[in-house]
Parts: C-alpha cells; sequence; structure tokens
C-alpha cells in the first residue's frame, strides 16, 4: 500500500509539472493569452497538484512559492469573470 500512495503522489506531482509547463509553453508560443480561462485553469490545477506534492514531500519552498501562484492565479481568473 506504501508504494501505491508512493506512485499516486508521484503522479500527482507530474501531473502539475505538465499543467504548468503546458499552461507556459502555449502561452509563450502565443496559442492562449495569460488572460484566458485555459491559461490560467492550467495553472490553477498545476498549482494544485504541485502543492500536494510538495506537502507530500515537505518542500516549504516549493508549497509556499505555488500557493502564491495559485493565489495570483485565482485572483486572476476572478478579475476575468467580474469585468468582462
Amino acid at each position: 500500500m506504501l508504494s501505491l500512495r508512493k506512485y499516486l503522489g508521484e503522479a500527482l506531482g507530474w501531473a502539475g509539472a505538465f499543467f504548468s509547463l503546458s499552461a507556459f509553453s502555449l502561452n509563450s508560443l502565443n496559442i492562449i493569452s495569460s488572460q484566458s480561462v485555459e491559461y490560467l485553469a492550467m495553472n490553477i490545477f498545476g498549482c494544485f497538484f504541485l502543492i500536494l506534492y510538495a506537502v507530500s514531500k515537505k518542500a516549504h519552498a516549493s508549497w509556499v512559492l505555488n500557493s502564491i501562484w495559485l493565489l495570483m492565479t485565482a485572483i486572476a481568473l476572478v478579475r476575468i469573470y467580474m469585468f468582462h
């Protein structure tokens, strides 16, 4: 059972990395805008999964950084819905 938990934790970390890097790449290639719902949603999922992974690894700097990034992304998403 311990190995299953370990693999699930690793899968969360990789999923978070995938979402965050995909959002960055798509934005850098001008495929999606940094203010698009797609970009912000990918960052929210990426940060959330990376936070879970970092907490499980006791990587404090990583989960704090991703928590701040998640908060900023959530604020940007709320602003899109409030002002558009």
